[in-house]
Order: C-alpha cells, then sequence, then structure tokens
C-alpha cells in the first residue's frame, strides 16, 4: 500500500488530459500475492489517498468535480485490479513461491489484463470528454512506453516473489520502481521541452517579421479543423498541428533585408526564401517529439502541379500533411494584412483558392476546406 501511495503520488502527465504513473506495478503485484481482494484493498487504501491529494485543488471548482475525479480515477483502477483478478485465477494463478516457468503465465496475463483495462477505460474518458479518437492512447502507450511496461510488468513480478521472504522486502523493490519512474518523467519532460524550444524559437521569427508570428498559429488552426475533416487518424492530426506551429522555423535564417522587405523580391532574393523549408525540415530531422513531420515542413511548398520547391513534387507525390498545410498556409496568406497588401475579404480568398484548385493547391483538399469555412 505504501509502494501504491508513492506511485500514484508521483504521477506523470505524458500529453494533455493523459497521466500515468508505476503504481500499475504496485496493484498488479498486489494481485499476483492476495487476488482480487488484496489487490482493491491496496487501491482503496494507497490510490484513494494519493488520488485525494492529488486532486485536493478541484475543489475549489465545486464538490463535483473533485468527487468526479477521484471516483473515476479509483473506479477505474478498481475495475482493473478486478480484471486482472479475475483472469489470474481463471489461468490458474497462486500465490508464490513459483517452481517453474508455466508459474509465471497467469501472472504475465493478468498483467497484460490490468494494463489493457486501465488504458482502455482511460481512453474512453478521454475520448469522451476530449474527443481524442479511442486508439490513439493504446498505441501511444505501445509504441512510446512499451519498454517502461515490459519493465514494470517484470518488478510487479518480483514484488511478488519477494514477498513471502519478507513484506518489508517490497520496499526494495521500489528503488528500481522509481528508476522507471524518473525515465517516464524525463522522457515527457523531454518531449514538452523540445516542442517548447522550437516553437520558441518560432515566435522569435515572429518578432522579426509580426505576420510570421501570428500566422503559424492560425495555419494550425486551420490545418487542424481540416485534418479532422478528412476524419484522420489522431495522432495525424497531432503531427500536422506540431507541423503548422513549426513550418516557417527555416525562416530564422533568412536575412532581414529579405524577410521584411515591401516590395518585389529579386530571383536572388528568392532563392533565399525558398531555402527555408529545408532549413526548417534539417533543424527537425532526428527529434522524436517531432517524428513523422519534417517531410511535412519541407514539402509544404511543392505545388500540385508540380511548379513549387524545393524539389518539384507533384500531385499525390506530395505528403497529404504538406497538402493540407499548403491550403491552411495560403488561407492565413490571404486573410491576413501583409507589408504590401491588405487582406482579402472572405469572398475574395474564396475565390483564389479556387483559382489555385490544381494548379498550387491539391483540388480535393480546396472543395473540402471551402465546406470547412462556409
Amino acid at each position: 500500500m505504501v509502494v501504491d501511495f508513492l506511485a500514484e503520488i508521483y504521477e506523470v502527465e505524458l500529453i494533455p488530459e493523459r497521466r500515468t504513473s508505476v503504481a500499475v506495478a504496485a496493484g498488479a503485484a498486489a494481485v499476483f500475492i492476495g487476488g482480487a481482494p488484496l489487490g482493491i484493498a491496496t487501491l482503496c487504501v494507497g490510490s484513494l489517498a494519493a488520488e485525494v491529494l492529488l486532486r485536493w485543488k478541484k475543489l475549489t471548482q465545486g464538490p463535483g468535480k473533485f468527487f468526479t475525479y477521484v471516483g473515476f480515477n479509483l473506479g477505474q483502477l478498481v475495475i482493473s485490479v478486478t480484471a486482472a483478478g479475475l483472469v489470474f485465477e481463471a489461468t490458474g494463478g497462486a500465490p508464490p513461491p513459483y517452481a517453474s516457468w508455466a508459474d509465471f503465465i497467469p501472472l504475465v496475463v493478468a498483467f497484460l489484463t490490468y494494463v489493457v483495462v486501465n488504458t482502455s477505460l482511460v481512453a474512453m474518458i478521454i475520448h469522451l470528454t476530449e474527443g481524442v479518437r479511442f486508439t490513439y492512447l493504446l498505441r501511444f502507450d505501445l509504441r512510446h512506453l512499451h519498454v517502461q511496461l515490459l519493465t514494470l510488468g517484470v518488478l510487479a513480478i518480483l514484488m511478488a516473489i519477494v514477498y513471502p521472504l519478507s513484506p518489508w522486502y517490497v520496499l526494495l523493490v521500489g528503488s528500481p520502481l522509481m528508476v522507471v519512474q524518473i525515465s517516464i518523467r524525463s522522457y515527457a519532460r523531454l518531449r514538452q521541452q523540445a516542442k517548447e524550444a522550437f516553437e520558441r524559437i518560432t515566435r522569435i521569427v515572429g518578432e522579426r517579421d509580426f505576420y510570421t508570428g501570428t500566422h503559424s498559429a492560425n495555419v494550425a488552426e486551420v490545418a487542424v479543423k481540416l485534418t479532422r475533416k478528412l476524419r484522420l487518424p489522431d495522432e495525424v492530426v497531432e503531427q500536422v498541428e506540431a507541423a503548422a506551429r513549426v513550418h516557417d522555423l527555416g525562416k530564422i535564417a533568412i536575412p532581414d533585408s529579405i524577410l521584411l522587405k515591401p516590395g518585389k523580391l529579386t530571383a536572388e532574393e528568392w532563392a533565399v526564401v525558398k531555402r527555408h523549408p529545408v532549413v526548417g525540415a534539417d533543424l527537425l530531422e532526428g527529434l522524436e517529439i517531432y517524428e513523422g513531420i519534417t517531410h511535412v515542413v519541407r514539402h509544404e511548398h511543392e505545388h500540385w502541379d508540380g511548379g513549387g520547391y524545393p524539389d518539384g513534387l507533384s500531385g499525390e507525390n506530395i505528403p497529404l500533411g504538406s497538402r493540407i498545410l499548403a491550403v491552411a498556409d495560403v488561407w492565413s496568406a490571404l486573410t491576413t494584412d501583409r507589408p504590401y497588401r491588405p487582406a482579402y475579404t472572405a469572398d475574395e480568398a474564396r475565390t483564389i483558392l479556387k483559382a489555385m484548385a490544381g494548379k498550387e493547391l491539391d483540388p480535393k483538399l480546396v472543395d473540402l476546406f471551402l465546406t470547412v469555412v462556409s
């Protein structure tokens, strides 16, 4: 119960509204030792105490908010432990000691049940409240946290093995548990810091050029609406939004004399400008937080008819994310004041967008986008 409390109190927010901790190991170990009853008792003491402390500030928003958060979080843990306990019993699981490798099969199956049920319940409530696709969180955990989950399963079994020697030995397993917790926390922090760092650089560019600063946020908002209209997976929506917020990152390499020039650019100056998507993609290359979007940033200025840059791609050879950004980018540019002209009206912007369909822009995306803005 002490291990469960300490594990739960140091939860980590991986992505908005998605928190995790290493308490799954403590709950699973309790099931291995005493079945579902001990698992539920552990949660009702350790996890309940941690939840009350963590959600105490919710009382300022009203008792209903507080009890809803605490009730759901404890309830989904109890359901997960109960499911794991039933599976453990159904597969012939027994308390330690264990004499052969076959004795570990019920433990593995029960732990996997705990993880799947727990993640599914959390994914369901986030889907209902935030609109995030149900399968997104399942895939996120499997893709980014598989090593940590495997380690937690091993530590849960280890806690069950050492328990018969002395219940105090279970506390010794707390050290490697904390290592896993620190690993998850560091991963979450690096993701957030990397994202903030590059968005900060984009804002620095925005301080040189006000249009660029407001433009990226506008493009992100429009691109997300268009991506959701296409009913693409949530991870794609996330990638498109991340790419939109840093798509002008490469402009940091453009001198002020060119970036802020109010008149028409010369051929040499235009060649410098055309380098910015490549510079931006190179800066993002290799960063896990931007995995899968560097090509979106690089090819955002490609044209449907092949007349764009930097690689002259055409049609569906242009990444879908880049084509979405291109439509959002053009719309934002048309409806925003620029140094050399005032913003177009919405009707004028629609007319220009239609004229660009099949030339600079994907015609199907333009048609779909016009239904979004209308």
